[in-house]
């Protein structure tokens, strides 16, 4: 008897139940007459014929699997019968302990993202002051003249009534803001004096006060050096300051540490006219069957189809699909 060369390695009792549904088919006889057909239109009905009978062969091909299945399938059944009855029992002890678990560990997990928002917030707020007490210091060792001195003194003082920015560390920033204006008052005041001093030097040369003028000119060499000393040691306290403040303290409510056995990502449509239009690549579009074979129903029973083999109605195509 002919077998299939593909044969998958089966126990022989399997393998002995479908040779003889095969046998009982005689599928032999019909290998043997596969080799003599002719294929034209004048021997359909042999063709016909054959294909009927390797059908039946098919069909009890089918039914030795169907009976012989039944059995495995019996104990299949039956062992998920038994695992979901003893999960069950588990879950009799396990279900309440989960959800209460569960409900839990979700209200510690927001709880502690807000502690971790509040410490950004205020780290924010913090290292902001510490930067622009910097960023004031350098400004002010910059200025060359008192009127620049005059515009950032300006700035530094709006800075200390940003309430928006600096909410409840307002006074800790004004406090660091008020040094800043101490140095440079102390350094306004030496580059007032040498203002003066260039002016009197002026004067003192248009009077042809050789005197006057070397007293001045030796004054204004120690000026410059009282400005160049005050630039630096602005600059320097300023970053001392920074570096020696106190670290922030967080009134935190100490939560217990929870791990989620596992996390992953979700997704779900929220606008479905939104998705088509800007993501219609990540939809994958089907139709709904049953309602489609009612679709079709109705143009049969009202003769829409009648002398057609195709119709097309809002975008869905109809059309007759024979097998023979």
């Amino acid at each position: 008897m002919s077998t299939a060369t593909n044969t998958p390695q089966l126990p022989a009792p399997i393998v002995g139940k479908f040779n003889l549904a095969l046998t009982e088919s005689k599928f032999q006889q019909l290998a043997d007459e596969a080799a003599t057909l002719i294929f034209n239109e004048d021997h359909l009905d042999q063709i016909k014929d054959f294909l009927d009978r390797t059908r039946k062969v098919e069909k009890a091909i089918e039914v030795t699997h169907k009976l012989g299945k039944e059995e495995a399938l019996t104990i299949g059944r039956q062992w998920d019968a038994g695992k979901n009855a003893f999960l069950a029992t588990v879950a009799g002890i396990k279900e309440n302990a989960q959800a209460e678990y569960t409900r839990i560990c979700k209200e510690i997990d927001p709880r502690k993202f807000a502690q971790q928002q509040e410490k950004a917030r205020v780290d924010a707020i913090k290292n902001g002051i510490e930067s622009n007490a910097i960023l004031f210091a350098k400004q002010i060792a910059d200025c060359q003249t008192s009127q620049q001195l005059t515009a950032i003194e300006s700035k530094i003082n709006l800075e200390k009534t940003r309430k928006e920015k600096y909410q409840e560390f307002l006074d800790d920033a004004t406090k660091r803001f008020t040094e800043l204006n101490v140095a440079l008052a102390n350094q306004k005041k030496v580059v007032k004096q040498l203002e003066e001093n260039i002016r009197l030097q002026e004067l003192a040369k248009k009077e042809q006060d050789d005197a006057a003028l070397l007293k001045l000119q030796q004054e204004q060499e120690q000026q410059q050096a009282q400005i160049e000393e005050n630039k630096i040691t602005v600059q320097e306290t300023a970053i001392a300051q920074s570096v020696n403040a106190t670290p922030t303290e967080y009134a935190t409510e100490v939560l217990p540490e929870v791990k989620a056995r596992r996390t992953t990502w979700k997704y779900e449509v929220i606008n479905e006219k939104e998705v088509m239009k800007k993501s219609p690549e990540l939809v994958i579009f089907t139709l709904d069957a049953d309602k489609v074979k009612a679709v079709l129903k109705t143009l049969k029973d009202t003769n829409q189809l009648d002398g057609k083999t195709e119709m097309l109605v809002n975008g869905i195509r109809y059309y007759e699909d024979k097998t023979f």
